[in-house]
């Protein structure tokens, strides 16, 4: 099912500081997401013990993360971004895409 994708400011200044060869992954990997509705491994994945809370993952070239989340209809909002340093969730990053996504109703 085809989905309308739509970024948070957050995500579109997080972008902007991001090498073009991460941004063009990032691009296609959106597209997927806008094609199908969904992601599976390796492009995404749920984050584990958070309901409508999912993570775009960017390997290639750089360890990216951008949280994502479904509105009713058809609608994805991807919330917020940052660059993974170690092997969980910082949870300061993990809070920061929580309120946005409150903040959103969503």
């Amino acid at each position: 099912m085809k989905k309308k994708v739509i970024f948070t400011d957050d995500v579109i200044g997080f972008l902007s500081g991001l090498p073009e060869r991460v941004v063009n992954r990032f691009v296609r990997i959106r597209d997927i997401l806008g094609r199908d509705g969904r992601l599976v491994a390796p492009f995404g994945e749920k984050v584990s013990g958070y309901t409508n809370l999912f993570a775009i993952r960017i390997t290639h070239g750089a360890n990216v993360r951008f949280f994502y989340c479904y509105d009713t209809g058809d609608t994805v909002y991807v919330i917020h971004g940052y660059e993974k340093k170690g092997n969980k969730i910082p949870h300061r990053e993990l809070e920061k895409a929580l309120a946005i996504k409150k903040e959103l109703g969503l």
